[in-house]
């Protein structure tokens, strides 16, 4: 269902070699343009003016008050004037300091209207109406407006969390801005990433004011581009990289790929054509419950998602009034299967056509309280909560009532009893309605057990239902029963693209096998992993053969000494692995440190499951732990009072087993390993699950659906692997082949792991060439004390020497290491334990210290420059403490530069000299700029003024280095005078007779060359106390987050300034500044 314009991806612009922000900013605005239709106006022109005459009110605001209540007039014109303005101000007021709380009560009054009383003209009562800011019934029928270069800042000051900032391209839909772009050169390394970084920066600052309302954020450097909205973590962001009719396209790769629209263009005709942004905005942002009682996450629906739904949803209505097929929806497992129910669901139930259906969700579940249910309940996109029917009495009640919902059940209520069966008895008629639709989650034989007649029972019951189902997995071909009752294909979305779209990841094989010698009376192919499960659809001979095929196998595999093997095997590989994915997880928050992920350990049985157990914490008795609450390893299954030991020890309630599920997605929590033996195959979605030890034969959809457990994204988690202990090589190939001819090619699941020990070679070559020239080697295997250490620093020193070659855009020396080294980590992650890669492993080692030294003074770099959080430093630092460089001790950068750490204030000449003999000056230059930073924030603690002012000298100064416009000597002799200047600062308070405090706002009234002139050092340094006084009156830990006082404090300032004589000219700079000053030191202040 096509929602481009025909004309939506147009003739490529004639690309420059090297785009940079502004040229990609310009094309995005002409493809905005045309074939969109968004009218471009420079964000100058919608400012805020001091005499009120500007579009928007004020800095911090976006809002466009008059173009939304002409829409409002528009779109509801049975309003009258003051409801109108009462919905404009329900747009422009901040309920919150939270952004995201702030966004989501946007959104609502988005998309269910804003709810105004007016006086009814005829009867004269007061009834209350809604009213709608956008037209979701003609799209066209809005206004669509892209802004350019729009400056937010705070009005009432700011600080270091709050700086002015100039959005590239904010698109606003009748005067609400709800878009955001954010544009980075073609050729800057992880452009996009760097983009989205910088949205989540400004989200941070401005997210609960000016950018509350934002739905949809860009994030491009023009060949890649992903969209999300502001709160979407970086793995979550998706490309748009679909045609008009929602199938994939080819995209430019590169700059110089001119055949092929790029991803920017693709993205913009997708998403911002205005049927489809509206639908997205409407229909297909999903805000949900997910940690708690109150709204905490939302997600944004990516192409294949929004094609898949569109499509159910159209099939649906053909399919209503027809013969009740809607079909089968086929999206690989962890693409967001779960989340495409939900969107169709919540669609499906406000379709007119489908008059207010009943939407009955199936599962083969016993438990209903699964997590696809826990979904659904979670969600504020439904209009109502799902019910559940545990009795088939209680799902006929709800399919008879004539508002609809929704209604979880599960296919076992649809066999019939043995007795009815040999009666000859059909199922019961639960509803003839025929606006019910049945959504099947997996629908497969195996799943429902067609040897029972599940579609005639299914048929039986609901007759005139309309059927659709939604599966991870292919639906086989010689599968007619299913076709029978779901139909064919609506969408395919297969396991090549979804980690091409990196919706999912890669999974690699290794082979571990530990062979099993089976009784020759033992038939292979009852044994697929699913024996217990099919012995219910067989005959009573059928069953006890089968029993004691199982039980037999059972013996072989499980038999001590296996157990023994299996358990050392597990223990060594996992520890080797988890030390190489330590390197790359980390947790989320403000506090990142890295972590481990997670492993799940599949036995053939609860008996081989518990004594595997037992094997592993006897070699690791500190993971164990009697409390499910504590300890590294758990065995999960179910059962009841008759197991006996050592399975009993492990069976659990409901409720237990759901406490440990928690543990097992929380990437914080202790608990790595799990050890299941049917539960959790399916249905369990853990993103920090990075590795599943196979020791059970599985075969087709149930093999690719435990398979499917590790390939969900989770931050730089690179890849899933898969360990075999049992020998599935031929039954995942088997498996592969009734995937598409592009998965068998690509084979996303499945690759040999040796791929992977073949890409770490590849970059080992690399990053060795990046070094060529330095005798790292020699150093670093002298058996000097400090050897390997300095052989790092001299590395790190190597890559940071200047490049004035460079063309601008291209990536430094640094960032190409860093990439490579990156890769080779990701890689190495994989097949930590491959013979193979042994002679390598001191140089893998040297590579990674190099980057994670490298990764930590960049961490510090941005942090000085604005650019990055106190926990991007806070993380590089753990990360180094946790690597070879730093086994030891924590390396100074002083140190490493052979200097002593300096005191700025006497700087002598024998310093300056080691300073320009150092041997690795480049570590000496980084070494005496940090040292300048630490002084000015030592010097002016809380004067945000000079901070800011000196810094950016200072970043000017290290850029002209880096360029090759200064030599090493001339950058140090530039710095050490920077130093002396900071240092010889530190008296003037005094000289003027002031305190620090009150100098600070001496330096925020002093930016002004005219004021200076006029009123000359002493008035300037009495306005200054006085501003103390006035702004410590209202010093409270919150007083900057709240808009009222923010005003009151800049009415006492503008009157302040003006009884002193401050110059008109310059009096609203120096309002913003006395703020920007007032709100670094309201914490400090109300603290002392």
């Amino acid at each position: 269902m096509s929602q481009y314009p025909d004309d939506a991806l147009s003739a490529l612009p004639d690309y420059p070699r090297d785009p940079d922000e502004a040229q990609w900013e310009a094309w995005a605005l002409e493809w905005l343009a045309e074939p969109c239709g968004w009218e471009h106006v420079p964000g100058h022109e919608l400012a805020p003016r001091r005499d009120g005459s500007g579009e928007r009110r004020a800095w911090d605001d976006l809002l466009l008050p008059k173009r939304l209540a002409a829409a409002v007039t528009r779109i509801n014109p049975q309003l009258p004037a003051d409801a109108v303005a009462e919905v404009v101000e329900e747009f422009a007021k901040r309920e919150s300091a939270d952004p995201f709380h702030e966004f989501h009560r946007l959104h609502t009054l988005i998309t269910k209207g804003v709810k105004v009383e007016v006086t009814d003209p005829d009867s004269g009562q007061t009834v209350t109406e809604t009213a709608w800011a956008l037209d979701f019934t003609a799209p066209h029928a809005n206004e669509f407006l892209a802004a350019s270069q729009v400056t937010v800042k705070d009005p009432a000051g700011g600080s270091s969390r709050t700086r002015t900032r100039r959005l590239d391209v904010v698109g606003y839909v009748n005067g609400l801005p709800l878009a955001v772009f954010e544009l980075k050169a073609a050729g800057a390394t992880d452009g996009s990433r760097e983009a989205h970084a910088q949205l989540h920066t400004y989200r941070d600052e401005y997210g609960a004011t000016a950018l509350a309302p934002v739905a949809f954020a860009v994030a491009s450097d023009g060949i890649t581009a992903r969209v999300g909205t502001l709160h979407t973590p970086w793995e979550h962001m998706a490309p748009w990289d679909v045609d008009e009719e929602g199938d994939p396209i080819a995209l430019a790769t590169d700059r110089d790929d001119e055949s092929r629209p790029t991803a920017l263009e693709t993205l913009v005709a997708g998403v911002f054509a205005p049927v489809r942004f509206l639908d997205l905005l409407e229909n297909f942002l999903a805000f949900s419950r997910d940690n708690g009682n109150a709204v905490d996450t939302v997600r944004l629906a990516k192409a294949h998602q929004y094609k898949a739904v569109n499509e159910a949803i159209s099939a649906t209505v053909t399919a209503v009034a027809g013969d009740g097929r809607i079909g089968v929806v086929w999206h690989t497992q962890g693409s967001g299967k779960s989340k495409e129910m939900e969107f169709y669901a919540a669609k499906a139930l406000k379709h007119p056509a489908l008059r207010n259906p009943t939407i009955v969700v199936l599962t083969d579940r016993l438990d209903l309280d699964n997590q696809l249910y826990t979904g659904f309940a979670a969600s504020d996109l439904l209009p109502e909560e799902p019910q559940q029917a545990e009795r088939t009495e209680q799902l006929s009640h709800l399919l008879e009532r004539p508002s609809g919902g929704i209604v979880f059940s599960t296919l076992q209520k649809f066999r019939v009893s043995k007795e009815e069966k040999e009666a000859g008895l059909d199922h019961r008629v639960l509803t003839t309605r025929r606006n019910v639709v049945v959504i099947v989650d997996e629908a497969h034989r195996s799943h429902y057990g067609l040897l029972e007649g599940f579609a005639k029972n299914l048929r039986d019951a609901l007759p005139n239902a309309a059927y659709i189902a939604f599966t991870g997995t292919p639906i086989s071909e010689d599968d007619r029963n299913t076709r029978s009752v779901f139909g064919d294909y609506i969408d395919v979305y297969d396991l090549s693209r979804a980690v091409r779209d990196g919706a999912t990841v890669r999974v690699y094989y290794e082979n571990r096998h530990i062979p099993v010698s089976l009784p020759k009376d033992i038939d292979p192919e009852l044994l697929d992993g699913r024996a217990e499960e099919l012995t219910a659809d067989l005959d009573e001979e059928e069953r006890k053969r089968a029993g004691r095929a199982l039980a037999a196998y059972e013996d072989v595999v499980g038999a001590p000494d296996r157990i023994e093997r299996l358990a050392a095997d597990i223990v060594a590989h996992w520890e080797r692995r988890r030390e190489e994915m330590r390197k790359l997880l980390t947790t989320t928050g403000d506090h990142p440190r890295p972590v481990p992920g997670k492993a799940m350990i599949v036995g053939l049985s609860r008996r081989i499951c518990a004594e595997l157990y037992a094997a592993i914490t006897r070699l690791r008795p500190s993971w164990h732990s009697d409390d499910d609450a504590t300890g590294t390893i758990k065995c999960v299954y179910t059962g009841d009072a008759a197991d006996r030991q050592p399975v009993r020890e492990h069976v659990r309630t409901p409720g237990q087993i759901k406490a440990i599920q928690r543990r097992a997605t929380d990437p914080e929590d202790e608990l790595e390993l799990v050890i299941v033996q049917s539960l959790w195959l399916t249905g369990f979605d853990s993103p920090p699950l990075h590795t599943l030890y196979l020791d059970k034969p599985m075969r087709d959809a149930a093999l690719m659906q435990a398979i499917a457990r590790v390939n969900r994204r989770f931050g730089e988690k690179p890849a899933g692997l898969v360990v075999d202990f049992l020998g599935i090589a031929d039954r995942l190939t088997e498996a592969l082949a009734k995937y598409t001819l592009t998965d068998q090619r690509e084979k996303p699941i499945g690759e040999a792991v040796e791929e992977a020990v073949t890409l770490v070679k590849q970059q080992h070559h690399i990053l060795d060439g990046m070094l060529h020239g330095l005798n790292w080697r020699v150093k670093r295997d002298s058996g000097r004390p400090k050897a390997f250490l300095n052989a790092v620093l001299d590395a790190v020193d190597f890559l940071k020497r200047p490049e004035p070659d460079l063309e601008e855009g291209k990536p430094t020396l640094v960032q190409r290491f860093t990439d490579h080294a990156r890769k080779l980590s990701r890689a190495f992650s994989l097949c930590p334990t491959e013979a193979d890669l042994r002679p390598l492993l001191p140089d893998l080692e040297f590579f990674e210290s190099v980057r994670r030294y490298l990764g930590k003074l960049s961490a510090e770099e941005k942090a000085a420059r604005g650019m990055a959080s106190a926990a991007d430093v806070e993380l590089a630092i753990r990360q180094l403490t946790a690597g070879a460089v730093a086994a030891d001790e924590v390396v100074d950068i002083y140190e490493a530069a052979g200097l002593e750490k300096p005191d700025l204030s006497h700087l002598d000449e024998d310093f300056i000299r080691r300073l320009k003999e150092s041997s690795r000056p480049n570590l000496a230059i980084e070494a005496l700029r940090r040292a300048i930073e630490r002084e000015v924030k030592a010097v002016y603690p809380h004067n945000v003024v000079k901070q800011e002012g000196f810094i950016e000298k200072l970043m000017k100064t290290m850029n002209r280095y880096t360029n090759g416009a200064l030599t090493a000597a001339a950058v140090i002799a530039e710095l050490v005078e920077f130093a002396k200047e900071v240092s010889a600062d530190r008296g003037r308070a005094a000289e003027l007779g002031l305190d620090e405090d009150e100098l600070a706002f001496y330096d925020a009234v002093a930016q002004n060359e005219s004021a200076v002139r006029e009123l000359g050092d002493g008035k300037l340094a009495v306005i200054a106390r006085d501003l103390v006084k006035r702004v410590k009156e209202d010093a409270s830990v919150d007083w900057s987050q709240r808009i009222q006082v923010k005003a009151l404090l800049r009415s006492k300032v503008k009157r302040l300034l003006k009884k002193h004589g401050y110059p008109p000219d310059a009096q609203e700079s120096a309002v913003d500044q006395v703020l920007f000053q007032a709100e670094s030191y309201a914490e400090y202040w109300s603290s002392r």
